[in-house]
């Protein structure tokens, strides 16, 4: 449950429902995962930086009440090609969570990317359960970084239920972003370098 006073999130009564579990954990490399969702978090602060005539739209920040804000246009269109290949087909959603592409040059060089990652970023966060966001929150997008030791204190859990929520949440959010098949791709791939071409294209229309 998500209650705040004064200000203050009430930690200890946040929901951990659906933490993924221990077994579905061990098929995952955590700290690899770790890595990812971070990269992607230096993007976004990058992109701040590198389109900075754009800043007011390109602002982001989670709130006490662990709602991922933004200020995107809904008129920029966040869809992504869905290619299955075990039966050869394709379609167009506007939610799924992939990211269309890690290449810093393709962010440098369209806006309309930049916000689209931004909307995948958010969907995502907001399909994690409550533990999971205030983990994500407080070790990646707050000014001040809290320890370990300092989130399960705030939490009022064990060490192990900890680190299961806070594994879960990474992994979560890297699977959501399709971010280890990314990174499949990006050694030179046609198929991806169509993907994000394509998928620039669809953004952009109006």
């Amino acid at each position: 449950m998500i209650r705040v006073i004064d200000n203050k999130l009430q930690a200890e009564l946040l929901s951990d429902d659906n933490t993924l579990s221990e077994k579905t954990i061990k098929n995952y490399d955590y700290i690899e995962f770790k890595n990812y969702f971070e990269e992607i978090v230096d993007i976004l602060s990058t992109n701040l930086l590198v389109h900075s005539l754009y800043q007011e739209v390109l602002k982001y920040h989670i709130t006490e009440d662990l709602e991922f804000v933004i200020a995107v246009d809904d008129n920029i269109r966040d869809r992504t090609i869905v290619y299955s290949y075990e039966n050869d087909y394709a379609y167009v959603s506007d939610q799924d969570t992939s990211i269309f592409t890690l290449d810093r040059a393709s962010y440098d060089a369209s806006i309309e990317l930049c916000l689209a990652l931004l909307k995948k970023v958010k969907l995502s966060f907001d399909r994690l359960n409550e533990v999971e966001k205030f983990i994500i929150k407080s070790l990646e997008f707050d000014k001040i970084i809290l320890t370990d030791e300092e989130l399960m204190d705030r939490l009022m859990k064990y060490k192990n239920r900890y680190y299961l929520c806070k594994k879960s949440a990474y992994i979560k959010m890297v699977l959501q972003l399709n971010i280890k098949k990314l990174k499949k791709w990006t050694s030179g791939s046609l198929i991806e370098s169509v993907l994000v071409n394509y998928c620039k294209e669809m953004i952009s229309k109006r």
